[in-house]
């Protein structure tokens, strides 16, 4: 009976080993397998964040740069500066006096110019101030250009890629006159009658564009760096002597790899495997990161180690106490799973938070731009003589509106999580309306056509600061929609109807714009999150997918995007109950 028992016994120990062992070596792999893919996740999601903040520097400057082009368009327009010389001397005067005033309210950049085209007038015309032994000077570069403007010298590229292209970005030019290394951003300018004014430009020392890199940074030894849309390297998180060189195996890794940006694992001349991923910035230049996969691993390695020592105790266990054990076995394993799944929520819910900052900041560019527009104009109105207290105080309401904005915005962000927010009953019409006032001054820069047809009567009881968002990133994106419209008129119609359904009100809420069909591939994946169809023009794919969030989780409801006939219209499928 004894030996019946420990053959038995023998029989158990036997196939609870061959049970565990390929377990465990499984856990093994898929614990290996689980870092990879958190290290992939994490660098992809700093490479968008990183992406996100220098965007935000090169934005604002080519904000700054159109806002010297409307200046130097608006000063010139309307005048005889091309037969007269003195006209000509005057208006450069005063452009003068507006560049020094903006660059020295202005952070980030080391410099503005304006190069005049070289068929005005006889001499090399240009105004040029930049920041020199820490204050803003005129620089006067004719001594130290002998080439100056002569088509085919690469040293004025800045030039004529402006006026060929309308615009131009580049690199490591290095100024003699500074002694410094820039990055360079170009414009063409034209009068009203089309005659060609010359190039608006800005400056700004690849120094701080090096520091930006070396602060987003994800551990000690990340690199960080920045190419041109050809991969041609510009600026590095690290000081190497030969950087084009030593980034070779990167943009090798990239170009044998049908790239669908995910990130890669590769291995460099060291040997050392690392992983990759890069973007693209608004201004098509490319963000790369690298990262050893020792560094990222550690975890990882931490945790096989402590799984082997489990495993080795484990089996001992059920060798000393088999009979106690067999019934409890499997506990361990339960508990770790449940460990897992803890670990796994504690995750998502930080990518939440990092989202959330990442649609703060998406959310605040819009009312920021329209302050940064107003304050244009009301100097403008004050130059002209036109700034009147009434006109003043209609400017302080609106920018105080778009700081109310805001507030609101980050308030409400900062609660999105919670589900005990108190509803208020609100007008549809109305929400959509205050939509609109925060995008009001571009639209109509752009010669948008707008109509709000909402029904007055319709009324919901839910959140009302979440649907006029929702409503302002639809808007937001049938403008850049219409923006594409080629001869004929550009407009947005916003309209509803309503249906009955048992205890319910159906309300349709419908926001047309005339621009060009969407794609079969983009419709369906046009909710999705970071993904988007206007990366070139700064698209980021967050509006749109946390308009259908919104709108699901809080409102029950439902968000469709269809091509009509002449345009694309999108759909806010709400569901209220009837009163009574």
């Amino acid at each position: 009976m004894r030996k019946r028992l420990t053959r038995v016994t023998a029989m158990i120990i036997l196939g609870v080993l061959l049970v565990a062992l390929p377990i465990e070596i499984a856990g093994l792999v898929r614990n290996q397998k689980a870092f990879e893919t958190e290290a992939e996740d994490k660098i992809e999601y700093a490479m968008k964040s990183a992406a996100n903040d220098l965007n935000v520097i090169f934005s604002n400057m080519e904000n700054l740069l159109n806002m010297l082009k409307a200046s130097v368009q608006v000063t010139f327009s309307s005048q005889d500066y091309i037969r007269d010389e003195a006209v000509f001397r005057q208006l450069k005067k005063q452009i003068g006096h507006i560049i020094k005033r903006t660059l020295e309210k202005t952070e980030h950049l080391s410099g503005l110019y304006v190069t005049f085209s070289p068929e005005l007038h006889s001499g090399m015309e240009e105004v040029w101030y930049a920041y020199k032994d820490g204050r803003v000077q005129f620089i006067d570069a004719r001594p130290l250009a002998p080439s100056w403007l002569v088509k085919g010298n690469p040293r004025v590229d800045y030039y004529y890629d402006a006026i060929e292209e309308g615009s131009y970005w580049g690199a490591l030019d290095y100024e003699s006159s500074l002694d410094e290394y820039m990055t360079t951003h170009t414009k063409s300018v034209y009068d009203d009658q089309g005659n060609l004014i010359g190039i608006v430009g800005s400056d700004m020392l690849m120094s701080e564009v090096d520091e930006t890199l070396r602060s987003i940074k994800l551990y000690s030894d990340s690199q960080v760096m920045l190419f041109d849309a050809e991969m041609n390297y510009y600026a590095s998180s690290e000081t190497m002597e030969d950087p084009a060189e030593d980034y070779k195996p990167l943009i090798a890794a990239f170009s044998k790899t049908d790239w669908d940006g995910a990130p890669i694992w590769y291995k460099p001349g060291d040997g050392e495997k690392r992983v990759a991923a890069y973007t693209t910035l608004n201004n098509g230049w490319i963000l790369a990161a690298t990262q050893t996969a020792a560094t990222v691993m550690t975890s990882a390695t931490e945790t096989r180690k402590t799984l082997i020592v489990t495993t080795l105790l484990t089996m001992l266990s059920i060798i000393v106490i088999v009979m106690a054990l067999i019934k409890r076995f499997y506990g361990p394993v339960i508990k770790s799973a449940e460990q897992n799944e803890i670990l796994l929520i504690h995750q998502s819910r930080q990518a939440k938070l990092g989202e959330m900052i990442g649609n703060i900041a998406h959310q605040c560019k819009q009312p920021l731009n329209n302050i940064s527009i107003d304050i244009s104009n009301m100097k403008d109105d004050y130059r002209a003589g036109e700034l009147t207290l009434e006109g003043f105080q209609e400017y302080e309401d609106k920018m105080r509106e778009n700081v109310s904005v805001m507030s609101s915005t980050i308030t409400d962000f900062a609660g999105f999580l919670k589900p005990d927010r108190k509803k208020e009953m609100f007008s549809i019409k109305d929400s959509v309306e205050k939509a609109l006032s925060i995008l009001r001054v571009n639209l109509v820069l752009n010669e948008i056509a707008v109509t709000n047809q909402v029904d007055e009567a319709l009324f919901l009881n839910n959140y009302r600061n979440e649907f006029i968002q929702c409503a302002f990133n639809i808007i937001e994106n049938a403008r850049d929609g219409t923006m594409s419209c080629e001869g004929q008129p550009r407009r947005i119609d916003i309209f509803s109807e309503t249906q009955e359904e048992n205890k319910y009100k159906i309300i349709f809420v419908h926001i047309f714009n005339s621009g060009p069909p969407i794609s079969e591939e983009d419709l369906e994946k046009i909710f999705l999150p970071y993904y988007s169809t206007k990366e070139e023009t700064g698209g980021t794919g967050i509006g749109l997918y946390l308009a259908k969030q919104i709108i699901e989780d809080h409102f029950h409801g439902k968000i469709i995007c269809e091509n009509q006939k002449n345009g694309v219209r999108f759909t806010l499928k709400l569901k209220e109950r009837r009163q009574g």
